[in-house]
């Protein structure tokens, strides 16, 4: 692999491609810049979407905007060739309504989702310039742009989308959403559901004796955090946001919570699972029958249940929960011709690797479908990812970029000079 990339490196084509990066850097940046500050909270990311589709309709590629907004271009190849989708995601992890201003700190700038990952949004319209304008010829079709979903609830579900629609022919994927010079090329799963807890409510005093929503939310939760769960494969749970009540006085009718379970291994991920939804149904059980045995109470409050009123015990809690996050686990060898070829590119230009047995990344829907999927990242640092000060340094940007063209050159081959390094699935 070594050798393809010193040949690519030394030839015309890619020399000229490499000028043409180097010389567009300012461009990248500003239609970085451009995008950061057009929001895209997960699941609503329809205006930063027609931006990308017309910054690269601009650039006289043909764009397509499937059925949930992700948008890419198709850049055929000579033949004979592998097929890549090569893509960035579209969508922050910041509500719509949080103020986007770019503050600049010497030559690094500053913005919610600037770094995660609306960088790597913008340098897939740099490559496909530099296709564009150095005259390459890739041997395989490079399928290249942004997708939605990666982010919080969003639930991957671009890149479902995409792969549902393309359901045969996709012999390679790469996301650009990494560290840089790293390689993610397995996929944490996780299950993610809103859990909500309902009852008759009342009035703190007079219906004291009443099975409380909130209690049992409270006993689920502490039940959970109690949960055993192997170091290897990493295996994880969070209860990560609580909601409900009406007041300080008020049994409250309903409460919910958000949880999230994850694992490297989707047998550890269901059996994580299946102990914690029984710690859930075992909460509501047993405050039911808490208030259930003390069935006199009615008989010495002073507030008596009204006409035709069960007592407060006969009034009961229940639970439905809701899965809202399904992201698929998966796995596959280090040794897997994509994740070498990637590895050769940084070893080419003088980086140590880093890979990354697994993450959450779009990667995990190839993955787990078989196809060999990895996730990398791309040029310049981004730093402080998913915070208010969220930032972004383009030291080493325009290398960076051509990094990923010659990763890119390298899978699919080029016409005429090399042979691709991404083998077809079929």
């Amino acid at each position: 692999m070594k050798k393809t990339y010193e040949m690519l490196d030394k030839s015309d084509v890619l020399q000229r491609a490499r000028k043409i990066i180097f010389a567009d850097r300012d461009n990248t940046i500003a239609q970085h810049k451009a995008l950061t500050l057009v929001p895209a909270f997960s699941r609503h990311e329809e205006k930063r979407a027609d931006f990308y589709q017309q910054l690269m309709e601009a650039e006289g590629f043909e764009s397509v905007r499937d059925s949930v907004n992700n948008v890419y271009t198709v850049i055929r190849g000579t033949g004979n060739g592998p097929t890549l989708y090569f893509t960035a995601h579209l969508d922050t992890v910041f509500p719509m309504d949080t103020p986007l201003e770019i503050r600049m700190n010497g030559e690094r700038y500053a913005c919610p989702g600037v770094g995660d990952d609306t960088a790597a949004l913008s340098q897939t319209l740099t490559l496909m310039r530099a296709v564009r304008d150095s005259g390459i010829r890739f041997r395989g079709d490079l399928i290249i742009g942004g997708n939605v979903g990666e982010e919080g609830l969003g639930d991957l579900y671009g890149v479902k989308q995409f792969f549902k629609d393309h359901p045969e022919g996709i012999d390679g994927f790469v996301s650009v959403d990494g560290f840089p010079h790293s390689i993610i090329y397995g996929g944490t799963g996780s299950y993610r559901y809103e859990v909500c807890f309902s009852g008759p409510g009342g009035h703190s005093m007079a219906d004291f004796g009443m099975p409380n929503p909130i209690h049992a939310m409270g006993r689920a939760i502490a039940k959970i955090s109690d949960v055993k769960v192997p170091a290897k494969p990493w295996t994880t749970f969070s209860c990560g946001v609580v909601e409900g009540g009406t007041s300080v006085n008020s049994i409250a009718h309903d409460c919910k919570f958000l949880l999230d379970i994850r694992s490297d291994s989707k047998e550890c991920l269901d059996r994580a699972n299946e102990e914690i939804m029984a710690c859930i149904r075992t909460a509501v059980e047993e405050e039911n029958a808490r208030w259930a045995a003390e069935r006199d109470r009615d008989d010495v409050s002073p507030y008596k249940p009204g006409p035709g009123e069960l007592p407060h015990a006969d009034r009961v809690v229940s639970c439905r929960v809701v899965q809202v996050g399904n992201r698929p686990a998966g796995s596959q060898p280090r040794d897997l011709p994509l994740v070498r070829a990637c590895a050769a590119d940084y070893e080419y230009f003088g980086y140590e690797t880093g890979y990354i047995a697994a993450s959450s990344t779009d990667a995990n829907v190839p993955i787990s479908l078989g196809v060999p999927g990895i996730t990398i990242g791309g040029g310049g640092t981004g730093s402080g990812a998913h915070s208010l000060a969220e930032e972004f340094d383009p030291a080493g940007l325009e290398q960076g970029v051509y990094e990923m063209f010659m990763l890119i050159a390298a899978l699919l081959g080029v016409d005429g000079l090399s042979e691709p390094l991404l083998p077809p699935l079929k």
